[in-house]
């Protein structure tokens, strides 16, 4: 009976300073801290503003081809470069962007950023602008 004796020894000394560390007084009682900053994520998504645009592997405009999107395609952006680039005597940034499951860049100012898909899906319901319609030869 020895060893129950000695585990039930044991557990009433652990029970007392489990109890006795767990006094109502705190010694951090009088420490202030600031409130803490809630992080937000906020998707943006691009209505591609052009007849067509690549969709690059790199923020470069001679960069491997991902795909190609016609106008009016609803795109999430992922991230954007951190640099304006002027391409073909345009200033925008290079977005990220992820379209049917495949992700490559696309020069900016193709695109017409929103903060809410319905604004999105607004947009490419209008249309493109009429200057970014290319022009057909009627013969």
């Amino acid at each position: 009976m020895r060893p129950a004796r000695a585990f039930l020894q044991a557990v009433f000394v652990l029970s007392v300073l489990a109890f006795a560390g767990c006094s109502g007084q705190s010694r951090y009682a009088g420490l202030k801290l600031p409130p803490t900053p809630v992080l937000t994520i906020q998707t943006f998504y691009g209505v591609v503003d052009f007849a067509y645009i690549r969709v690059r592997t790199d923020p470069l405009p001679d960069a491997g081809l991902v795909t190609m999107l016609r106008s009016g395609a609803i795109v999430e952006i992922v991230t954007s470069s951190s640099n304006e680039e002027t391409i073909e005597g345009k200033t925008d940034r290079w977005y990220q962007i992820q379209y049917q499951g495949r992700r490559g860049w696309v020069f900016g100012s193709y695109l017409k950023i929103f903060d809410s898909l319905d604004k999105a899906r607004n947009a490419a319901k209008a249309g493109p602008r009429p200057e970014q319609v290319p022009a057909t030869d009627k013969k």
